[in-house]
């Protein structure tokens, strides 16, 4: 699993830079970035220490601002002649998939390493307790709210702890 990790990071990278190139098959590199997503979702805690790592580094890495300033700028137009390119290609549809099965990527990870941690265990025991319990009530909640309200309850908990 590095080898694959280490190349997704590199395609990733480019991405992120905007150097990828504009003939590149963003159909395929959407498809690898979903089976990376299945694989950390169904077996992060059987890889290696090293591919969790690089993965972390990776997510924070994809989360981290543009930067500012005169570089920023640069940047910017950068992005939007990119972008444009892309119009005139007609790969607008297959970049911004790409772009979300990344973000898609970046939540699972972060999901993991969230779950993986001992006091998120502690607090996701203590609020589904209370869930079981009935000591919180609330109103009836669409099936579509139900990650938000589940989140805002296990903020609140961690807020506590």
């Amino acid at each position: 699993m590095s080898t694959a990790i280490v190349i997704f990071t590199h395609e990733f990278e480019l991405i992120r830079q905007r150097k990828i190139s504009p003939s590149s098959n963003f159909e395929q590199l959407t498809a690898k970035i979903r089976r990376l997503t299945k694989k950390v979702n169904q077996e992060w805690s059987n890889l290696c220490v090293e591919d969790r790592e690089g993965l972390k580094e990776f997510a924070y890495d994809w989360l981290e601002p543009p930067a500012k300033g005169v570089f920023g700028l640069k940047s910017k137009i950068w992005a939007k002649i990119y972008l444009l390119f892309l119009g005139v290609t007609n790969q607008t549809e297959a970049f911004i998939f790409c772009i979300k099965a990344l973000d898609t990527l970046v939540e699972t990870i972060l999901d993991a390493v969230e779950r993986q941690d001992p006091n998120y265990q502690a607090v996701l025991s203590d609020t589904l307790e209370q869930l079981y319990s009935g000591t919180i009530q609330g109103k009836e909640l669409k099936p579509e709210e139900t990650r938000d309200w589940l989140r805002s309850i296990s903020d609140r908990a961690i807020r506590e702890v």
